[in-house]
């Protein structure tokens, strides 16, 4: 059986790159070093002694659940934890959060159990995370200068675009003092147009959740259309109406974050944004206060069309 590495340092040793999960152990590469350790069932916490291997997991032979050795290096590498008193409440299985950020708990068995359709379905969903950080408000005559993009697969495992973009007009002193990106920054950045092919395959056919998609959206479609690639299909979730449906008493996502004691250090950051959406979307789905709502790209992409006539002589390459 091929060993996974596991993109953490070794809790002996300290040193990184060394840890791999083999089996059913952990150990550490380094040759001067002893650490070892076997790990219990993540459902059952059962003993692992009479195991199924398979070529790419095991199957608990107490409590028969069949585990995938990437799910394990995922949750290691993630600093997950498994929970065992905070129940899924679909279908009763152990949930996993990250313990020392209080962040929102997902069920083990996520994206077949998530609250986002029936367990008996054979559909699965991807979703992802977008946020973008601009020169200013207005799409279709300010630019994009960052893309951060967080995107969980249909088997629940999590991956990230992140990307600076050259602007053609320049990064004002209010922009760098809000995002931090300075002129440097995006000065050699790839420009918008190849930036864009890679992030619209990265989405692929996922749901995009946006927090103030009613912002991101529109700069996402105008962007498209001026770089004639054809208009996707995607649904979209916003998490800032789904605050104010929830009753929120403060929808942005600085006061949620908060509020929920979400790790958020980068603020208007694209990347730290699209992560702390994440985890809104968990705890509002989690909490079940009100149905996620649900719109499709093409209902922005009028708007976009009416933002590029308007602006037809401004373009970001």
């Amino acid at each position: 059986m091929t060993p996974l590495s596991i993109d953490r340092s070794c809790p002996r040793c300290h040193q990184s790159g060394k840890v791999v999960l083999e089996g059913l152990q952990l150990r550490c590469l380094n040759q001067s070093c002893s650490f070892v350790t076997r790990f219990d069932c993540p459902i059952c916490q059962g003993d692992l002694h009479d195991p199924t291997l398979t070529g790419d997991g095991f199957a608990c032979g107490k409590c028969k659940s069949t585990i995938a050795f990437k799910k394990v290096k995922y949750l290691i590498e993630n600093g997950m934890y498994v929970d065992y008193d905070q129940r899924c409440v679909i279908c009763h299985g152990p949930t996993i959060h990250r313990k020392e950020m209080n962040l929102s708990h997902r069920c083990f068995f996520f994206p077949k159990c998530s609250g986002q359709g029936d367990l008996f379905s054979v559909t699965k969903d991807s979703m992802v995370f977008l946020d973008f950080e601009t020169t200013g408000l207005e799409a279709g005559k300010d630019n994009i200068i960052e893309i951060g993009a967080l995107k969980i697969d249909e088997e629940g495992y999590e991956h990230v675009f992140q990307t600076f973009v050259k602007p053609v007009v320049p990064v004002s002193d209010v922009i760098t003092k809000i995002t931090g990106i300075t002129p440097d920054m995006v000065e050699n950045a790839p420009e918008l147009g190849p930036s864009l092919q890679k992030l619209m395959a990265f989405i692929g056919t996922a749901k995009i959740i946006a927090h103030n998609a009613e912002f991101d959206l529109p700069w996402l479609c105008t962007a498209l259309i001026r770089h004639a690639i054809p208009k996707p299909g995607n649904k979209v979730i916003c998490t800032l109406v789904w605050a104010r449906q929830n009753q929120e008493p403060h929808c942005s996502l600085s006061a949620l974050s908060k509020k929920y004691s979400l790790s958020h250090a980068n603020a208007h950051r694209a990347l730290a944004d699209a992560a702390a959406t994440k985890e809104l979307y968990f705890i509002f789905e989690n909490y079940r206060k009100a149905p996620a709502p649900i719109r499709l790209l093409h209902d922005y992409w009028e708007m976009s069309e009416k933002i590029t006539a308007r602006y037809a002589t401004h373009s970001q390459p």
